[in-house]
């Protein structure tokens, strides 16, 4: 197991990530300016940091051209180190996983963009051909922060439509009762189940689409509830003395508190979008897990970690287009499972 040389002095009191999803190309991007403020340590892109819905994966490169000719990238990679993953629209067309034709040759150029920009010791994929998966291990303050990046698209099941979509014409799913329908496919759950058993102060899970809630009819891991039962019973037992989950794709932002049966607390907090606001659909949905409503404009999530008496504890907060503080969650000592 390896791990990351530490980004910032031993004298620095708090590691400092900043996430965020749904980036469009072709939309101004002035919540930049709020992020360039804060001289995050590191920046992870959850997902859609194009919108490039196309069956010929090559037609996506003008989107991936556009989009890193922005002046902001170079200012951004002075003071961050970035982590991506991809999620429907950079990696297919809307809601698409393996049924997708042309997912080879898109994780080609999905590579091609975002990998120089990425810490160079990164390996994706167990072989290092299939999918963009990989996992990633900060060491601070002599503690080890282990980052954990599946790969929700390359190798996802078709889902299946809710009956009142077909009249709709509107893009919500049903959970699926098929067995052999999966999320991450066979070869990434082993690759999962290994890193989860490694020992860490703190988990952080990147998901492109969210984990927690079952009420929302749109993409979400309980679309196939099997396996996201298969991936909290995971969660459950690895080998971390605590967790957080990270998610984007809504185009809102939430956070969602789940006790698993041990009282494995389980914090996911989603961050979406960047840019690309949708104010005038219905995109928030009740849920028992639910913390406080939904933030619907412009937004970008900061997780920040730091030691307190000795233990590694963390905070993370969603904040707007100016930097205010919109949604909150905080660690406590009640709350973490050793």
């Amino acid at each position: 197991m390896s791990i990351a040389t530490p980004l910032v002095a031993k004298e620095k009191q708090t590691l400092s990530i900043g996430f965020g999803s749904c980036l469009h190309q072709d939309k101004e991007s002035p919540i930049f300016n709020s992020i360039l403020s804060q001289k995050l340590d590191y920046l992870i892109f959850l997902g859609d940091i194009v919108y490039a819905d196309h069956l010929s994966a090559k037609e996506k490169i003008p989107a991936y051209e556009k989009q890193f000719q922005r002046k902001e990238w170079k200012s951004l990679r002075k003071q961050s180190k970035f982590l991506f993953t991809w999620d429907d629209h950079d990696f297919g067309i809307n809601d698409s996983g393996a049924e997708y034709a042309d997912r080879e040759l898109s994780r080609q150029i999905f590579l091609s963009y975002v990998q120089p920009l990425m810490p160079k010791d990164i390996k994706f994929g167990a072989n290092g051909n299939q999918g963009v998966y990989y996992s990633y291990w900060i060491e601070f303050q002599k503690k080890k922060i282990h980052i954990i990046v599946p790969d929700t698209r390359y190798f996802r099941s078709p889902l299946q439509r809710s009956y009142m979509s077909y009249l709709t014409r509107k893009s919500h799913y049903r959970p699926s009762s098929d067995e052999s329908q999966t999320m991450l496919g066979e070869e990434q759950w082993v690759w999962l189940e290994n890193e989860l058993s490694k020992p860490s102060d703190l988990l952080v899970f990147v998901s492109s689409v969210q984990v927690i809630p079952t009420e929302q009819p749109f993409e979400k891991w309980n679309n196939l509830p099997m396996e996201r039962e298969k991936l909290i019973q995971s969660l459950h037992k690895a080998k971390s003395k605590d967790i957080v989950i990270l998610s984007g794709d809504r185009h809102i932002a939430e956070i969602h508190e789940y006790k698993t049966p041990n009282e494995r607390t389980l914090v996911e907090i989603t961050s979406s979008s960047l840019n690309l606001p949708l104010p005038f659909l219905s995109l928030e949905y009740d849920s028992e897990w639910k913390l406080g409503n939904a933030y619907r404009k412009e937004n970008v999530g900061r997780l920040d970690i730091f030691l307190e008496n000795g233990s590694l504890h963390w905070k993370s907060m969603i904040q707007d287009i100016e930097g205010k503080q919109v949604l909150e969650y905080k660690f406590s000592e009640e709350k973490s499972v050793q």
